[in-house]
């Protein structure tokens, strides 16, 4: 453990973690230990261990956290401070349990089995991130509220389904069966008042958890990894909190199963898979970063003028002047000096005006993609033809306006960026809403 903080009082305990006060440097942290418990179903009869639960899900927790801070995602998470061990702003945790999904399976299927697919390993995709929120209870309590149980058992509905978590009054329902099916329930779900879930936004709730599932879904598809879904806790400051692990999501891999379904499904004889795929997982999070690159903004002259660029985690912005026409030598030295200083690459924007050379000769001896920008092409339409008609090999794009130009650049970074990727598809997700639900 870190010599600057220790272990003070036990202020938590649950099935797979405990939290303690931190004591050292900074007040209002704590330190959090995970356990070697795996659970499922929500049901305590089933919970098991394995030998190195408690480490697998400290290093994928900790490295997804460092990969959503350097997105710039509001998070609790400080450090990790030992091989099961993390410390964390203390929170004080929103009763909720969100869920983003991108494709249509587990309980979702069972509240909604007419968009079952006939082939599981291809289920419908949301075209638009499907968030969902959920009441969280601890033994089908919550407050002085109590949940109804499931029907023929003696034993009560934990995390029920939000119908509509925007309603002032929170009507309930069963979170793994469709709300036809009356007989699924012994007796009814309270109405509860809205305040008393002590969420200050609901909407940025929303937002936050689809920026959260659309850098991870980007950062593990850059692995060969597919995202399936994830459950997400959030605290009173409206930031990540609580842990983001192996339990959290799905996580598909050629078709294989890599998260905690397989234990759900196998139970104890499927521990010695469960240790091999939380290890699997483990790993490849190690792997989970932003990477340097570069937009440039390239002008034959100071005089040329360039409007505000957005920024976007992970991505460094260059201004070079240099003409294409009377510099070609100082052109290709300076692109020699951007490869060499950022190999994950970028993308050249080349801002001109009257006959473009530069766009053209920065395309011809650059392996990163070029945009030209055919600055006064209101004036001097004709100037256009010297940022289109290009010879072979010399693959120079054109955008107008600038606007364009920046969106192009977003789409070609978002392909290894997941910062890029989560900006660029939550503008798009929210321009098309989900057309094909």
């Amino acid at each position: 453990m870190s010599q600057e903080y220790t272990r003070g009082d036990k202020l938590a305990e649950g099935k797979t973690k405990a939290i303690f006060q931190a004591v050292g440097q900074e007040e209002g942290l704590v330190i959090v230990a995970n356990k070697s418990e795996i659970t499922a179903n929500d049901d305590p009869s089933l919970t098991r261990k394995f030998a190195k639960k408690a480490e697998y899900a400290t290093a994928t927790t900790c490295r997804v956290f460092d990969l959503l801070k350097a997105c710039q995602v509001p998070v609790a998470y400080r450090q990790q401070l030992s091989e099961t061990e993390f410390l964390a702003a203390a929170s004080d945790m929103v009763p909720l349990e969100i869920v983003a999904r991108r494709l249509a399976v587990g309980s979702f299927l069972k509240r909604n089995p007419h968009l079952r697919t006939e082939d599981s390993k291809n289920p419908k995709r949301f075209h638009q991130l499907l968030v969902e929120f959920f009441l969280k209870t601890t033994g089908g309590e919550f407050g002085r509220f109590s949940m109804p149980n499931y029907a023929g058992q003696d034993k009560p509905i934990d995390d029920p389904l939000i119908v509509d978590p925007y309603a002032k009054q929170l009507v309930l329902a069963h979170p793994k069966a469709p709300d036809w099916e009356t007989d699924t329930v012994d007796g009814e779900f309270p109405v509860i008042d809205a305040s008393l879930v002590g969420c200050s936004s609901i909407e940025e709730a929303d937002k936050l958890v689809r920026w959260v599932s659309l850098v991870l879904e980007k950062a593990w598809a850059l692995l060969g990894v597919t995202w399936v879904d994830i459950k997400i806790e959030i605290d009173s400051l409206l930031r990540v909190s609580d842990v983001v692990d192996n339990d959290s999501w799905r996580l598909w891999k050629k078709g294989e199963q890599l998260d905690k379904q397989v234990f759900r499904d196998g139970g104890e004889g499927a521990l010695d898979e469960v240790e091999r795929k939380y290890g699997l997982v483990a790993r490849l999070a190690e792997q989970l970063t932003l990477p340097r690159q570069a937009l440039v903004i390239w002008t034959g002259s100071e005089k040329d003028e360039v409007s505000e660029i957005p920024k976007w985690p992970g991505v460094e912005q260059k201004r070079i002047v240099a003409s294409g026409h009377k510099s070609t030598n100082q052109a290709l030295c300076q692109l020699e000096r951007l490869f060499h200083e950022y190999p994950q690459g970028g993308v050249i924007v080349a801002k001109v005006g009257r006959s473009n050379g530069l766009g053209p000769m920065l395309a011809a001896h650059s392996p990163w993609p070029v945009i030209s920008i055919p600055a006064d092409v209101k004036e001097h339409p004709e100037n256009l033809w010297s940022s289109v008609a290009m010879p072979s090999y010399v693959p120079n794009l054109t955008a107008w306006p600038q606007g364009n130009a920046i969106g192009a650049v977003a789409q070609i970074l978002a392909m290894t960026n997941p910062a890029v990727y989560a900006i660029d598809q939550m503008r798009r997700e929210k321009l098309d809403g989900d057309y094909l639900a």
